[in-house]
């Protein structure tokens, strides 16, 4: 038994190549950030019910269940959409997340900080001692537009005597939010959304109900001034506690500041090893084990493909004709995992033209013509040679016959019959008899001609005749009457 396990070991082990560890990363890192994303977002519930679903979906299917499976594949698609609708805020939060990772961002001065986190504690603590109510957000790197409600856009200096005048109760903004940008004042008296987290808000007011929920949904810090007990609270990624006096609260700012706008950029952020430990560890172990159930497949396999002939290169005043055949089966050889990445559709077998005589004759095919995935090698070619005729065209100018069938009515007379333009320029193979190609208009029916009429037929073109820019000709015929 355990021969057997070490065995099994060696051979996985011999099996992994350096880019099936980039794979398996890469991944790893998408599902971890998914799960902290559900964990952040409050919707384990939710996955924890697709599973069960998913469960009894896989089940149904091993154990032939015919109306169970009917049913689940046909509401698949249903649950799918109701997902997204109800989640789209959270959909949209993630998105934003990943395409903001590793963006650059202008960062704000050290000092810009300082004074910012001294004007605002200064405030906040003497609206602490008259016990008034106030709630300041302090914007991270996430924009927060999308999830304010009315505001007025200030701009303006932060000071002490600014954060006191908006929370003044006879104010008409006081009952909303300030948004703070570095040493600015951004908006003041906007409404933000309201968390619906019971456990997390517990007895607390609308303004921690409102910090809670923004944090909810950014990266940004929400500080809350009780107007009963002149408490101070603060909410970050979803969370909300109280703080003993208005020096934790100066505390926390500046590690925030740290956190949000660090004065170094790092390429690596040590950051991002620290915390969720147990999402890391799922991560990886999942993703493995999806690698060992689809990936782990090392015995070699051949498949035939049916591939078509492109040819590259052709000259402009070239032509190729009777090429015999026109596709050819190619033999493959690789891992079924190349397989599975492979599009049959990109297969090609390209010619380079710049190597072929004018005239007819046959050509060996050669493996590297084949354009094919590099995981998997070409065993054969079938058949291995093509025969093509390849001429050099010439550019005339023929004239286009009318082709008219029938009388006209009695008491009708036909005056005229005249065609425009009465010549087509057109390009043929220097091989070909220019006296004998024959351009005429489709068969034109006299008899229902009763007045002077203008037509504009198709025309019956030779196949070995090509037209400038492979436009076709338009003619019009008119028939006096």
């Amino acid at each position: 038994m355990i021969a057997r396990i070490l065995e099994f070991v060696v051979e996985l082990s011999q099996s992994l190549r350096f880019v099936d560890f980039i794979d398996i990363g890469i991944i790893s890192i998408f599902v971890y950030l998914i799960l902290v994303w559900i964990e952040k977002a409050r919707v384990r519930f939710i996955l924890a019910g697709m599973t069960i679903l998913g469960v009894i979906y896989v089940l149904a299917k091993i154990f032939g269940l015919y109306l169970t499976t009917m049913v689940f594949q046909a509401f698949f698609a249903i649950f799918l959409i109701m997902i997204v609708v109800i989640f789209q805020d959270e959909f949209r939060h993630f998105f934003e997340r990943v395409a903001m990772w590793g963006i650059k961002r202008r960062q704000p001065q050290v000092a810009s900080q300082e004074h910012g986190i001294a004007m605002l504690t200064s405030g906040l603590a003497n609206l602490s001692r008259k016990k008034i109510g106030a709630l300041v957000v302090v914007q991270g790197l996430d924009p927060l537009d999308r999830y304010l409600e009315a505001g007025i856009h200030s701009d303006a200096l932060l000071s002490q005597v600014l954060i006191e005048t908006i929370f003044e109760p006879n104010s008409p903004s006081h009952d909303g939010a300030v948004i703070i940008k570095g040493e600015r004042l951004d908006i003041f008296g906007c409404h933000l959304p309201l968390s619906t987290n019971i456990d997390e808000i517990g007895h607390l007011g609308t303004r921690h109900a409102a910090a809670l929920g923004l944090t909810e949904r950014t990266d940004a810090l929400c500080i809350v001034v009780s107007e009963e007990r002149g408490t101070f609270s603060v909410a970050e990624d979803g969370k909300i506690k109280q703080l003993k006096d208005i020096g934790e609260v100066s505390d926390v700012l500046a590690k925030f500041y740290r956190k949000r706008f660090p004065v170094k950029q790092k390429v690596f952020s040590a950051d991002f090893l620290k915390g969720h430990t147990l999402e890391k560890i799922i991560a990886v172990v999942l993703v493995f084990g999806l690698w060992f159930v689809f990936g782990h497949r090392t015995e070699t396999i051949r498949r035939d493909f049916v591939v078509p002939i492109e040819y590259r290169n052709l000259a402009q005043d070239r032509i190729i004709s009777e090429a015999k055949p026109k596709e050819v089966t190619v033999t493959l050889s690789g891992s079924e995992r190349s397989f599975n990445l492979l599009d049959a559709k990109e297969l090609k077998l390209s010619m380079d033209m710049l190597k072929v005589k004018e005239g007819e004759d046959k050509y060996y095919l050669e493996k590297n013509m084949v354009r094919k995935p590099a995981g998997l090698s070409l065993v054969n070619i079938e058949p291995k040679e093509i025969s093509l005729k390849l001429f050099k065209m010439i550019s005339i100018s023929i004239p286009v016959q009318i082709k008219a069938e029938g009388r006209p009515l009695s008491g009708a007379m036909i005056k005229e019959i005249k065609i425009e333009p009465q010549n087509v320029a057109v390009r043929i193979p220097d091989t070909v008899d220019r006296n004998k190609i024959l351009i005429t208009t489709e068969p034109i029916d006299l008899k229902s001609i009763t007045e002077t009429t203008t037509l504009t037929p198709k025309l019956i073109i030779p196949a070995e005749i090509r037209f400038p820019d492979d436009k076709l000709p338009e003619v019009k015929v008119t028939i006096k009457v």
